[in-house]
């Protein structure tokens, strides 16, 4: 698979590349294995021809969309063919270098998500970046349509002094680090014993879960071998996760919150004066059912300090780190004004806190808190990054789009056969399942124009013709049958030491 060879595995000659379900360990069956010539429907020479650029959950379901667009409401029966199109070299985007490894129920949505790209009519061409590998000149020589899903992995700022200090991080510097992104570097420097993360959100939770993990909890999970040894230096001993508003506005979903109940070794704190609710915070944990579970869960946190015999938070705090404990702490009521330093590294964070004021929002009290950490993650919010030659709009950090329809500006004109779905379409917001409902009004809107007959017509449609141009280009593409050997190399890695799987720890080993 060299550059500049012009040599794509078995998809040179023919085959779909689509992505293949990976063998599983036990009795659950395998899913349909990588077809070929002999067993592919040949799709007819009017087969609509779409690309979608990005291959994680948005991406995903939007080829699921596509799919059941021709089973189901194709009555010309031209049938279709979609390229699942990713920069990195393997599938499933967020899914596999977004989510915090110690989610183990993570692994069914994985499943539905491999299910879904084995239909022979998906093909996955992985290493080809969009801007780069393909233009969007190319993607209109070849696609009826083009759907961006490509995500959102840029850090937002918090617009404070001192972000530039050495230990503060944005919160997708240490997700994709230990997540074993490729492009990620290998090496992360835990040099904090007390670290804030900043945001309270699943994001946030999982920053502070993974901060107080240990080696040996993390050991059963898939991280590559740098960042377990990376967790080896670990010495953080309290984690802090500010709000700036009351518990009742965190975005925590109950299920992640209680999560972090099962770290072993590690004790909940919370200060119960911050469990105190104004009228409209009341009315809100009571109308809003997981509102109010998270409310209680902290409420449970809190409850089992007071009948420990420990009245404050910082008493709680004392007591967990004099028996050997990790600490979690939450702090609400605080807004970060200032990150301060010391010799150009972290020494700090500065806090206004903040009281409630109608309408849910929050002003400062007219006092601040200092509190020393040696590390702040920001976990404010994730942006998306503007692709070459198409609308972006910055303030939003979002695609101009009508239901998923490119536009070329907000509130402008649509680009025809240009559309979008997923956190580059609509903010990052929701949790993964969300973006199933958001790619299939985009896909909608995409039929809707196919029908009306305003999706223009690619002079180059057929499908060998986009890898030939990768070839001659000097592209590595990773067909779905080179990703099934970087699957498969991962999982022997992970059977010769007892779990199920480890990544590779680069680009560069999967490409080999």
């Amino acid at each position: 698979m060299g550059r500049g060879s012009g040599s794509d595995g078995a998809a040179a000659a023919g085959r779909p590349g689509r992505i293949p379900a990976p063998a599983r360990a036990g009795p659950e069956p395998r899913l349909a294995p990588l077809c070929d010539d002999r067993s592919m429907t040949t799709p007819s020479d009017s087969a609509l021809r779409v690309a979608v650029v990005g291959s994680g959950p948005a991406g995903v379901y939007a080829c699921e969309a596509l799919l059941n667009w021709s089973d189901n409401e194709d009555q010309s029966g031209r049938g279709i063919v979609v390229d699942l199109l990713d920069r990195l070299p393997v599938p499933y985007g967020l899914l596999r270098h977004g989510v915090a490894p110690d989610h183990p129920r993570i692994k069914g949505i994985a499943r539905t998500l491999e299910g879904i790209a084995a239909d022979p009519r998906i093909r996955f061409l992985g290493n080809v970046e969009f801007g780069t590998d393909l233009t969007l000149t190319d993607m209109r020589d070849h696609y009826h349509a083009v759907i961006f899903a490509t995500g959102a992995l840029d850090d937002r700022r918090l617009g404070i002094p001192g972000e530039e200090l050495d230990g503060s991080y944005g919160a997708a510097q240490f997700v994709t680090w230990y997540d074993g992104h490729p492009d990620s570097h290998p090496e992360w420097r835990f040099t904090a014993e007390r670290a804030a993360v900043v945001g309270v959100g699943n994001v946030a939770l999982d920053v502070a879960r993974m901060l107080v993990r240990t080696p040996e909890q993390l050991e059963p999970t898939d991280i590559p071998e740098h960042v377990r040894v990376g967790f080896g230096t670990n010495i953080t001993r309290v984690v802090s996760v500010i709000g700036r508003r009351g518990p009742a506005y965190a975005k925590f979903t109950p299920l992640e919150l209680r999560e972090m109940d099962k770290v072993d070794g590690t004790t909940i704190v919370v200060d119960p004066d911050d469990l105190e609710y104004d009228d409209e915070a009341r009315e809100l944990r009571e109308s809003d059912r997981r509102v109010g579970q998270v409310c209680t869960q902290l409420e449970k946190w809190a409850e089992a300090q007071r009948e420990a015999g420990l009245g404050t938070a910082d008493e709680a705090e004392a007591a967990a780190l004099a028996a050997g404990d990790r600490v979690v702490r939450f702090r609400f009521h605080r807004s970060p004004v200032e990150i301060t330093g010391s010799d150009g590294r972290v020494s700090g964070l500065r806090m206004e806190i903040t009281e409630p004021v109608p309408g849910g929002r929050v002003r400062g009290a007219g006092r601040t808190e200092d509190l020393p950490v040696e590390a702040v993650y920001r976990a404010v919010g994730y942006r998306s990054a503007g692709l070459e030659d198409v609308p972006f709009d910055p303030e939003t950090a979002t695609i101009p789009n009508d239901s998923g329809r490119v536009l070329d500006s907000v509130g402008g004109t649509a680009r025809p056969g240009l559309f979008t779905a997923g956190w580059i379409k609509r903010g990052p917001t929701g949790v993964i399942g969300t973006n199933r409902s958001c790619a299939v009004e985009t896909v909608g809107t995409l039929t809707a124009e196919l029908e009306t007959g305003t999706l223009p017509e690619p002079p180059r449609p057929d499908p060998q013709a986009v890898r030939d141009l990768l070839a001659d280009r000097g592209v590595d593409v990773v067909d779905g049958e080179a990703w099934l050997a970087i699957d498969a190399r991962e999982r022997q890695l992970g059977e010769d030491a007892g779990r199920e799987r480890t990544k590779l720890p680069g680009r560069a080993e999967m490409l080999d």
